[in-house]
């Protein structure tokens, strides 16, 4: 009894909504279903809405997942990446400030037509040191060297001169080693003599007349040379002048180099602009 009741159920709703889609298609006016399709449309908008929106979310939340290995190869090559991004703006900085230096140094009168060598210092002992230029980029015996240090980059000086090359690298014999021997001259004395190395990091220079009155801190010249250097340049200070005890006529000078030897990591080569 329940199933035919429920069958008969089934088949009058067919019925009625047949006759009601019916009476919606023929009898009721085309403007009048508009506006029931558009409030239909107003109702359920909402809903509507939400049920894209679920769809959606759930389309674009689809993640792929990732193994341990992939993230780990991902997180090498970045850090890789990141360490050649280090290093290459650590080599510009070094570049620019290096520029910087030797613009202002050619800018010194008298080096404006000279050629300057950068090169760093490679080993470093008492009284001699290696750099990284040679025969390859015009570096030859007798060349002046200069200091080239933050320190002193408004005050550069003579360090010493080339005293053996090869290709790639080169010698520096510098001002305090026993047997370097440089003309100079101590401050606005119009006079030459000879700066001596000691081999103890110092310099002295000896048979200075006693007519010529020289004190503490005056500065030294490297005199020029022709060929090597045009203009006289700094290369020390007095550090003591005194009398000679075996000939009370004469004095005899020490000096003390400007540059620091243990701060010294870069030099610079002066060329003459005509040198070969």
């Amino acid at each position: 009894m329940t199933k035919m009741w429920a069958g008969r159920s089934k088949g009058m709703l067919f019925g009625w909504g047949m006759l009601v889609g019916l009476t919606f298609l023929f009898l009721v006016p085309r403007d009048a279903a508009g506006r029931l399709q558009m409030a239909y449309a107003r109702v359920f908008r909402w809903p509507l809405a939400l049920g894209s929106g679920v769809v959606r979310a759930q389309a674009t939340t689809q993640v792929r997942t990732v193994s341990p290995k992939e993230h780990e190869a991902v997180l090498q090559a970045y850090q890789q990446l990141r360490h050649r991004s280090d290093n290459l703006e650590a080599q510009l900085q070094e570049a620019t400030s290096q520029i910087e230096k030797l613009t202002k140094l050619r800018a010194k009168p008298g080096l404006e037509h000279m050629q300057t060598i950068p090169a760093k210092v490679i080993t470093l002992v008492q009284d001699e040191l290696t750099i990284s230029q040679g025969q390859e980029s015009g570096v030859a015996v007798g060349h002046y060297v200069l200091s080239l240090t933050d320190a002193l980059l408004n005050d550069q000086c003579v360090i010493g001169v080339i005293s053996g090359v090869s290709a790639t690298g080169a010698r520096v014999k510098l001002i305090t080693d026993p047997t370097s021997r440089l003309p100079v001259s101590i401050g606005r004395l119009n006079a030459s003599w000879v700066l001596e190395g000691r081999g103890d990091g110092a310099a002295r220079i000896a048979n200075v007349p006693d007519k010529y009155a020289i004190r503490e801190h005056d500065v030294v010249y490297a005199q020029p040379k022709r060929g090597f250097l045009d203009v006289p340049f700094v290369a020390a200070e007095v550090a003591q002048c005194r009398r000679d005890p075996d000939r009370p006529i004469v004095q005899e000078i020490t000096v003390r180099p400007m540059y620091d030897l243990a701060a010294l990591s870069d030099v610079v080569v002066i060329k003459p602009a005509s040198a070969p």
